[in-house]
């Protein structure tokens, strides 16, 4: 059971609190892999592992998840200090209803704080807070006291490159719905033909072979096989980044349109496409060597 904390709704005008970050820390250091075979087969694909220099205590739940991330890297020598923070202390509140934009270089941390964010990295330090939908309106719940299959049904995180399986469209979209966490869940056919019209394609497209689709008609397929399942959070990791101006045109159309039709959603959007996006932007965030900070 997730344990809740009185940090769900403060102060803020007309929007609620819908997901809190805070004194997050991140830390890596030089890994090698396991020549265990079976190891290998579970290597965590990113060298980012969390150090406890700055000591808190997780709950099991948490311990177990972020263990299990981490159970086959071992460690070469430790680089000094300044050279591994990855996340800095940053905090952050994402509010119901409003888009905020994350900017910064490559390699400032923007995507590891997403990753962390989704529970796909474990943190070095600090809590995430995410708005509980029970009875209690004033509660949320933390990161370190949630199933991490419990907690990606709410926080999802929409990457640059699609992954799909071999198959038709209408198969990858019905993919999450064999996953436990889903299986109350009912597929909408409808719903996706619907969204399709606003996409200008017709119904035979969910028949298509993945294997022939273009690489934006690819991330359309994944960012409606993600939206399908109504996360409270969605974290947008330049997803339009390698699509034409249409295709992203429609994906940001799209996004919008989705976001606006609940109050009980929010959209932390990493964006090197400052001319497109931040205009959409109701905060502005920047990121620099780990360090976040708020332009507005």
């Amino acid at each position: 059971m997730s344990v809740l904390h009185n940090k769900g709704v403060v102060d803020k005008g007309e929007f609620e609190v819908m997901l809190t970050f805070e004194n997050i820390w991140v830390h890596s250091r030089r890994t090698a892999t396991s020549s265990s075979s079976d190891n290998a087969s579970n290597n965590v694909s990113n060298s980012v592992t969390s150090v406890q220099t700055n000591p808190f205590t997780p709950s099991n739940i948490y311990q177990k998840w972020s263990d299990k991330l981490r159970k086959t890297v071992r460690s070469d020598p430790i680089l000094p200090a300044d050279k591994r923070v990855l996340i800095n202390g940053v905090t952050g509140t994402l509010l119901s209803g409003q888009v905020t934009v994350l900017t910064g270089s490559s390699g400032s941390g923007k995507s590891v704080l997403l990753r962390v964010l989704a529970g796909l990295l474990p943190m070095s330090n600090g809590d995430v807070y995410l708005k509980n939908d029970a009875s209690n309106v004033n509660a949320s719940q933390s990161i370190h006291d949630t199933l991490p299959t419990q907690w990606r049904t709410q926080v999802a995180l929409l990457a640059q490159h699609p992954q799909l399986l071999e198959g038709s469209v209408i198969d990858n979209l019905k993919t999450p719905y064999r996953l436990q966490a889903h299986q109350h869940l009912d597929f909408d056919i409808d719903w996706h033909i619907a969204q399709l019209e606003r996409l200008q394609r017709n119904a035979d497209f969910l028949q298509q072979d993945t294997y022939h689709l273009s690489g934006g008609e690819r991330q359309l397929v994944n960012t409606l096989r993600l939206l399908q399942l109504n996360p409270q959070v969605l974290l947008l990791d330049e997803p339009t980044a390698a699509l034409d101006i249409d295709t992203s045109a429609q994906l940001v159309q799209l996004l919008l349109s989705w976001l606006q039709l609940d109050t009980q959603r929010t959209l932390l959007w990493v964006t090197h496409d400052t001319q497109d996006i931040m205009p959409l932007a109701n905060h502005h965030w920047h990121m620099q060597a780990g360090v976040l900070t708020e332009v507005f």
